[in-house]
């Protein structure tokens, strides 16, 4: 059977290397193809990268890639080793553990909202859990505007972006098309305190996020798609 999150793994590598095709290999030789770029992975096998020409920096291009396996196979191999009950899949304790995190971050960063969305789809995949109600939709309008400011920000960096219904964002992208955003009432900001909780929780919330599957954005686009936590 065909791991979901897997194939979107793959899809990542592929995006993020500039690659041809990707592809996880159990078994034989290892590949001597200068168009090949791959690393092992810890369990047995390997990922390898596919180019149409050899890349300019293959080293560069292995250490992006075990920097991107290590993000996916950690949250893996824990969920594996937690051993959970068959209604409990790695994907649900990955969506626990998400929301559980972005409950943290919220809370150190002093915001109203942490919220890890898709810059491509009206998709959101994780929010913190809300202190009053009716927050979802007041925060949509905000998400549908830094999708549009997108190209905008800087993989690496926080930008602060001031909303027209009385919400301050600090946005950060990550793993391509994604982005971490907490979002404030004005005023309220602690600039220096909110960005450096962002950058502490940054890592494991992108290794949670790549263990996620994918997800189908709602018709029409227009309300917001969360991914329910099912792990209590």
């Amino acid at each position: 059977m065909t791991d979901p999150g897997l194939l979107r793994f793959l899809e990542l590598v592929i995006r993020e290397l500039g690659a041809t095709d990707a592809r996880v290999e159990i078994g034989g030789r290892d590949p001597d193809d200068p168009r090949l770029v791959f690393r092992p992975i810890p369990s047995g096998g390997r990922v390898v990268a596919v180019f149409a020409t050899p890349p300019s920096d293959p080293e560069a291009s292995g250490a992006r890639l075990s920097a991107l396996m290590e993000s996916f196979f950690t949250v893996a191999d824990h969920a594996a080793a937690s051993v959970p009950p068959p209604s409990k899949t790695p994907a649900d304790i990955a969506q626990r553990r998400l929301v559980d995190e972005l409950g943290r971050l919220r809370e150190r960063a002093g915001a109203r909202a942490a919220v890890v969305f898709d810059v491509e789809s009206p998709v959101v995949w994780g929010m913190s859990p809300q202190e009053s109600p009716g927050l979802e939709s007041r925060f949509a309008d905000t998400m549908d505007r830094v999708r549009q400011a997108h190209a905008e920000l800087s993989v690496g960096h926080t930008s602060r972006l001031s909303m027209m219904n009385g919400v301050e964002c600090l946005a950060r992208p990550f793993a391509g098309i994604y982005v971490l955003a907490l979002l404030f009432d004005v005023p309220g900001v602690s600039e220096p305190v909110a960005i450096g909780a962002m950058v502490h929780a940054l890592p494991t919330i992108e290794r949670l996020v790549l263990a996620l599957p994918p997800a189908e954005p709602p018709r029409g686009g227009a309300k917001i798609m969360r991914m329910p936590p099912r792990l209590r």
